[in-house]
This record gives C-alpha cells, sequence and structure tokens, in this order.
C-alpha cells in the first residue's frame, strides 16, 4: 500500500464502496503499529503495485489519504525540526550574548567603583582646599587688621 489516490470516492448502490476502478473494494486489517487490527477498504487490486489505484478509507469513519497523511506529518516534522534547529541556535545566540553582557556589567561595575573611589578623592580634595582657602583668608583678614592697628599706632 505505498501508493494512494485521493478522496474521490464513491458508493454505489446499498452502501458498498467503490475504488477508482468502480470496483467493489475489499475490507483488508490493519497491522501497524500506528493502527493494529484497524479496518479498512482498498482496492481489489491490492496485490498488483501496477494497476492498484491506492483506494483506502477506514471502515468507522474518516477517509485517511495516507499518502497525503505521511506527507503532511513528515513536511510538519521537517518543519518542527526546522523550528528547534532555529530555537536551539536562538537559544545558543542568546546564552553567548548574556555572556558577553555580563562581562560587560562586570566591567562597567569595576569603572564605576574606580570612578566612586576617585570621586570620594576629589571631594576630600576640594574641602581640604576650601579649608585652606579658608585659612588663607583669615590670615590676611588678620594681618590686615594688624596693619590697620598699626598705622594708627604711629
Amino acid at each position: 500500500m505505498s501508493k494512494r489516490c485521493s478522496s474521490s470516492t464513491s458508493t454505489q448502490g446499498h452502501g458498498v464502496v467503490v475504488c477508482k476502478h468502480n470496483m467493489a473494494c475489499v475490507v483488508n486489517t490493519s497491522g501497524t503499529e500506528m493502527n493494529p487490527g484497524r479496518q479498512f477498504y482498498g482496492c481489489p487490486y491490492w496485490k498488483n503495485e501496477k494497476i492498484n489505484c491506492g483506494f483506502f478509507r477506514w471502515v468507522h469513519g474518516m477517509v485517511d489519504e495516507v499518502d497525503e497523511e505521511t506527507s503532511t506529518i513528515g513536511s510538519s516534522q521537517l518543519k518542527l525540526e526546522e523550528n528547534l534547529r532555529i530555537a536551539e541556535s536562538k537559544a545558543e545566540m542568546r546564552k553567548k550574548v548574556k555572556r558577553i553582557l555580563v562581562e560587560e556589567l562586570s566591567r562597567l561595575m569595576k569603572t564605576q567603583e574606580v570612578m566612586l573611589d576617585e570621586g570620594r578623592r576629589l571631594a576630600y580634595d576640594i574641602r581640604l582646599i576650601r579649608y585652606h582657602f579658608t585659612v588663607v583668608v583669615v590670615v590676611n583678614f588678620i594681618l590686615l587688621v594688624l596693619l590697620w592697628q598699626h598705622q594708627f599706632v604711629m
């Protein structure tokens, strides 16, 4: 049952299922792992691959286009596998980006600490300069007062 036909099937007369040859189908039993023991209608020429029209339909309901289904399942599986490869590739890329970002964050944190230390030193230096400036201003003021008093004393 390697080839299957499309679902253009009909029932003739009293519910007899016919294949593309307009012949009454035979009922077979599936021996596959997916459908063990399930009955299906098939072309009466199913043993002869040259003239078998490939007709197939489950006895209880659903028309099953095996080639189409297999093709659909196969292409779906290929799409899923491709999507999985893409997702794995994206995940690997994200891991690399994350590693780079963690390294950059670490570098920036070290730079920030150096800058904070430098800022503390600068703030200390500014306070020291203000102190010295204040001392110079006070000393100059004292000298000015002494000079002024000295002028009146003489």
